[in-house]
C-alpha cells in the first residue's frame, strides 16, 4: 500500500488537499502522512513590519491555523495525527520523504520561491494540487517526447497500474516520432493521441483541452526554474494554467 506525504502550508487550502487525498485513498488505497513545517524564516511575500515583529504576528495566526487543520483532519475522518516540525522547509521534507512513496503539495498562485525550492529537492514522485479535487480517472499525458516526460511516464505506469487508458496530448510535436506512445502501448495501455499545433491552434485552446481531464502527467522542470518562468517555457505554463492535479515522476 502506497503512502503519500501531504504537505500543508499556511495560507493554502487544506480542504482541497484533503479532498484530493481522499480520492487517492478511495481509488488506490493510499495512506497519508500529514506534515506541517513551521519555518524559521518569514515566508516569501509575507511582510508586515520588521522581520522579528512579522514572525511574532505570523506565529499567532499560524498556531490558530494548525489547530484548525487538526480539527479539519479529524472531521474528514483522517485518523493519522498531523506532524508539526520546525526548521528549514526543504531539509525537513527531504527527511520525511524517506517514509513515503509520494509527496502532495499545493501550487502557489505565482510559483513562488518556496514552491520551486521544494520541487528542486524532492526525490519521490510529486502530485501538485491546484484549483479542484480530482477522481484521478481521466488522465492526460503532456508529451514533447523528452527525457523528463519519459521518466514521469515510466514512474506513472509503475505507480498507477490500475490506469489502463490515457490521452497523449502534444503541442507542436509529431506523434509518429513519439517514443512515449510505444512505451505506453507495450505496457498494455490504450492511448488516444491528440496533437495541437501553433499553425492551427492557440495555446489557450491547448490549455483548455488539458483542463478537461482530471489528472495531468508531465515531466519535471529543469533546475533553472526562474529562467524557465522568465522565458515562459511550456513546463512552467502547464503548472500555472492547470486547474487539476499534476503528476511529476
Amino acid at each position: 500500500m502506497d503512502k503519500i506525504l501531504v504537505l500543508f502550508k499556511y495560507y493554502n487550502d487544506a480542504k482541497l488537499a484533503i479532498e484530493n487525498y481522499k480520492s487517492l485513498k478511495k481509488r488506490f488505497g493510499f495512506e497519508i502522512l500529514p506534515l506541517y513545517v513551521k519555518e524559521l524564516k518569514v515566508p516569501t511575500g509575507v511582510t508586515f513590519l520588521s522581520p522579528s515583529m512579522t514572525m511574532d504576528i505570523l506565529k499567532e495566526y499560524e498556531d490558530e491555523y494548525i489547530q484548525d487543520l487538526k480539527e479539519i483532519l479529524i472531521k474528514e475522518g483522517i485518523k493519522e495525527e498531523l506532524i508539526v516540525d520546525i526548521g528549514l522547509n526543504k531539509e525537513i521534507i527531504q527527511e520525511y520523504l524517506k517514509k513515503v512513496d509520494f509527496i502532495m503539495l499545493e501550487e502557489t498562485e505565482y510559483l513562488d520561491e518556496d514552491f520551486l525550492e521544494i520541487l528542486k529537492v524532492v526525490y519521490k514522485p510529486v502530485i501538485i494540487v491546484n484549483k479542484s479535487a480530482s477522481k484521478f480517472e481521466n488522465v492526460v499525458i503532456i508529451s514533447d517526447d523528452g527525457i523528463k516526460i519519459n521518466k514521469s511516464v515510466k514512474n506513472f505506469v509503475k505507480d498507477f497500474p490500475e490506469i489502463k487508458k490515457v490521452t497523449l496530448l502534444s503541442w507542436n510535436y509529431k506523434h509518429e516520432e513519439n517514443n512515449i506512445l510505444d512505451l505506453l502501448e507495450r505496457k498494455g495501455i490504450e492511448v488516444k493521441v491528440e496533437m495541437y499545433n501553433q499553425q492551427f491552434n492557440t495555446k489557450e485552446e491547448f490549455f483548455d483541452r488539458m483542463n478537461e481531464f482530471d489528472f495531468i502527467v508531465m515531466g519535471n522542470l529543469s533546475k533553472s526554474f526562474f529562467f524557465e518562468k522568465i522565458t515562459k517555457r511550456m513546463g512552467v505554463e502547464i503548472i500555472e494554467k492547470a486547474r487539476v492535479p499534476i503528476f511529476i515522476g
